[in-house]
């Protein structure tokens, strides 16, 4: 350890950046690994599901299958069920931030919330965590921060005169009879339904052509939730494929959105932005290597460029596998964790006992060629 972390009364083996299912479920594992660890939280525990729109819910659906080794496809650790908690099959999102507090609850995790990270400073062997509250040393850093928070701002001009999806707190709120949506892979959708549910003519612009797009990947094609819910409004739509919007403009107190192919519309009130959010490692970016927009990593999901700070949650991606969804990157928060445990030199058979749970119940995913393949029906 430097001279300046020594000084740090906050001084822990590993701090976790984030309060969401990535940092809780990776925080449990730690701690039943002895390890001594903290949460930092910039404002609660699942916060960012508390800013999602009311209506909208989990497309992963959640079934209570862990008796037979088939985990609820949106738990964070093998033993809980949002839908055995919830009472739901697709939870929305302040239901979803629900469980999270209450599993944080019962396994006592260590977060410290309303404490916003501002910098990581990368000391050889430790890192220093500048903070809104105080500053926090440690061996490990482990980001696990979302991508909610952080929408996307560069994806056409004009976007200032936009409302993002992220900025949406219910779709009755949303002012007009006729509405434009930009963007059409998840949240475009959700926006468009629940706005046709409304009653509302809904134009839809997808600069592909998401509905026809069919993969076995969640992460590259809609998901069955969308396709049910689209299918039933699909004919209150004006929706329009391969067409991409290039400038949204402010003219006679009219909204005017012009797309790449000359198309132009025109809307009495704000265009509904629904083109994605961006990664929340713009805070840390120069402590990662990047390419095509994704940090590399190592197999343990290790920065390659900053050793001992790890990403877990929807940002990473190994190849063509992209882990967006918690059913996916909850299968590498032991690959980290273990690497950790090692690396503190915590005896192999504890660690091998810890993860034996997990590696039991499919929430261990080490061998990544098996995600190359796609579905055979």
């Amino acid at each position: 350890m430097n001279d300046q972390s020594r000084y740090i009364d906050n001084y822990y083996d590993v701090v976790i950046v984030g309060a969401g299912p990535a940092g809780l479920g990776i925080g449990i594992i730690l701690q039943k690994l002895g390890i001594y660890y903290v949460i930092l939280e910039k404002h609660s525990v699942g916060s960012s599901f508390k800013k999602w729109p009311k209506e909208t819910q989990f497309i992963s659906p959640s079934f209570t299958g862990n008796f037979f080794k088939m985990p609820d496809l949106n738990a964070v650790t093998p033993a809980t069920s949002p839908a055995f908690d919830l009472l739901t099959e697709h939870p929305t999102g302040i239901e979803y931030a629900q469980y999270l507090e209450r599993v944080s609850k019962y396994y006592q995790l260590a977060i410290d919330t309303d404490v916003e990270v501002i910098s990581i400073e990368d000391q050889s062997d430790s890192f220093v965590l500048n903070t809104s509250h105080e500053t926090y040393g440690s061996t490990f850093v482990i980001w696990a921060a979302g991508e909610y928070q952080f929408p996307k701002t560069n994806s056409f001009n004009g976007e200032h005169l936009c409302l993002h999806y992220s900025e949406v707190s219910s779709f009755t709120n949303i002012e007009g009879k006729e509405n434009v949506v930009i963007g059409a892979y998840e949240s475009g959708f959700d926006a468009a339904v629940n706005l046709a549910r409304l009653g509302k003519k809904v134009t839809l612009i997808d600069n592909f052509q998401y509905l026809e797009l069919i993969k076995s990947d969640s992460s590259y094609s809609l998901s069955p939730f969308t396709r049910d819910r689209i299918r039933d409004v699909l004919d209150d739509i004006d929706y329009h494929v391969e067409t991409r919007v290039e400038q949204v403009e402010w003219v006679n107190g009219k909204y005017i959105i012009k797309t790449d192919n000359g198309n132009t519309f025109t809307s009495d009130h704000k265009p509904i932005n629904c083109t994605g959010f961006d990664t929340s490692l713009t805070l840390v970016k120069e402590l990662f290597d990047f390419e095509e927009g994704y940090p590399l990593l190592t197999d343990f999901d290790e920065s390659q460029k900053t050793g001992n700070l790890f990403l877990v949650g929807p940002q990473v991606k190994h190849g063509t596998a992209l882990f967006c969804f918690i059913y996916k990157y909850r299968q590498r928060f032991a690959i980290v964790a273990e690497k950790i445990a090692e690396l503190m030199e915590v005896p192999s058979r504890e660690i091998q006992e810890v993860l034996r749970e997990y590696k039991n119940n499919n929430f261990y995913l080490k061998d990544l060629s098996c995600c190359d393949d796609e579905c055979v029906c």
